[in-house]
């Protein structure tokens, strides 16, 4: 019984560690399709998610898109941006780094803390964060919040953790406009994405990177400039946009 139970042992060993090498010869005398039907088999599987070993991994990721106004919004004669997607050229910018400073993550953070607040909104409070805050104060915007809340005591601190959250985007998204676009912007509107890791039972059929990003509007906010020397990290940070882009003019966007 002791030799059943060890050569059992040892064949499993191997069929494991067959299977979580490289392509090799092993594994092709086996059989690629033998192994994974052993370690995936429907009465014990043997693979595990990395969610036994971390029981609140991240299952997304977050994506910010912003565009710069130069004028007031809704009039003629004022310039606006091209859309420009800020995490997706931090992608390419550290792609190859070891060890990437931590500026590169900001808006992730900063994408991830909006998400999580207005993923908690009713309809109408998220209509009232798409809608435009050009000279009206923010806390016009977290009364008609609070008004529209019906979560209580949860919803309202939803609501605070949120117009904290827009008041960090709108300063950051003001440095990184007039970096990018030049100094003068007078207002800032945000696409605040989010894509959800496929079901780990889909994991050999479904790619993250082919999830399509659904995004939230941050409605046109008054740009909020930060002090000469945050300016200046941004400006010696950002890349500038090519001189060859075009904007176009001001669609008639009211507040």
């Amino acid at each position: 019984m002791i030799v059943v139970i060890g050569v059992v042992f040892a064949l499993h060993t191997a069929l494991v560690t067959i299977w979580i090498q490289p392509p090799n010869p092993f594994r092709d005398a086996v059989g690629p399709k033998n192994v994974y039907s052993y370690i995936n088999n429907d009465v014990f599987p043997f693979e595990q998610s990395w969610s036994v070993f971390a029981p609140t991994p991240r299952r997304g990721g977050e994506n910010v898109k912003v565009r710069a106004y130069y004028g007031t919004p809704g009039e003629s004669g004022t310039r606006v941006t091209e859309w420009f997607d800020i995490t997706a050229d931090e992608d390419k910018r550290i792609k190859f780094l070891v060890n990437p400073s931590r500026f590169h993550s900001a808006t992730r953070r900063l994408g991830g803390n909006v998400n999580s607040t207005v993923s908690q909104f009713n309809e109408k409070q998220r209509l009232l964060v798409g809608g435009n805050l050009i000279t009206s104060p923010r806390s016009k915007l977290a009364k008609l919040l609070k008004q529209a809340n019906t979560k209580g005591l949860v919803g309202l601190a939803n609501i605070n953790q949120y117009i904290d959250n827009d008041d960090m985007l709108t300063r950051y998204g003001t440095m990184y406009a007039n970096a990018r676009w030049g100094h003068g912007v007078t207002a800032v509107e945000f696409q605040v994405g989010h894509r959800s890791v496929p079901n780990y039972t889909k994991r050999n059929t479904e790619s993250f990177l082919d999830v399509p990003f659904t995004y939230y509007r941050i409605g046109i906010r008054k740009a909020m400039p930060g002090n000469s020397d945050a300016q200046a990290a941004f400006d010696g940070y950002v890349h500038k946009a090519p001189k060859t882009t075009k904007s176009s003019k001001s669609s008639k966007d009211g507040e």
